[in-house]
């Protein structure tokens, strides 16, 4: 009798350490996206060379080097595929605007030319912004993203 008041104590706790454990695990669900502040967007874009991948949706031409270089002091220049630009931009509510922005005029083949006028079609509009595994998302209302990687 007494050995099986002890099994089943035994088995009383161990079924209440298995509800304790139950209790206590953390349900792991999507990650919770807590959003940037503007300072904190304009502190991930300052200084470094963001190259696109894609320009609305649509991949770039291969070594194209359509860039963009942000400064902590509003201004960004870079290129647009073959022509250098520069001008202004502004963060808030989690949206980027640009404007005016500048570029010379120099002629470009076909496709580089299609994709310049692209890239700065896009920046026509405000874009919602966001960071995501390294890579800068800059998305136009209804629109397909632009999508930019760090220059190593």
């Amino acid at each position: 009798m007494r050995i099986d008041l002890i099994k089943r104590f035994c088995t009383l706790a161990i079924l209440a350490i298995l509800i304790c454990l139950s209790a206590c695990a953390v349900k792991q669900d999507e990650p919770v996206d807590i959003p940037m502040s503007d300072a904190e967007i304009k502190m991930e874009l300052a200084g470094k060379v963001w190259v696109a991948e894609y320009l609305l949706g649509l991949p770039v031409v291969d070594m194209s080097h359509t860039s963009m270089i942000f400064s902590a002091s509003d201004e960004v220049r870079g290129r647009g595929g073959c022509n250098p630009y520069g001008g202004n931009y502004s963060v808030k509510d989690g949206m980027i605007s640009f404007g005016p922005v500048a570029a010379t005029m120099r002629m470009c083949g076909k496709a580089l030319g299609d994709q310049e006028t692209r890239f700065f079609r896009s920046l026509a509009e405000p874009l919602a912004i966001s960071f995501e595994n390294g890579l800068l998302r800059l998305v136009p209302a209804g629109g397909e993203a632009s999508i930019f990687a760090v220059q190593n």
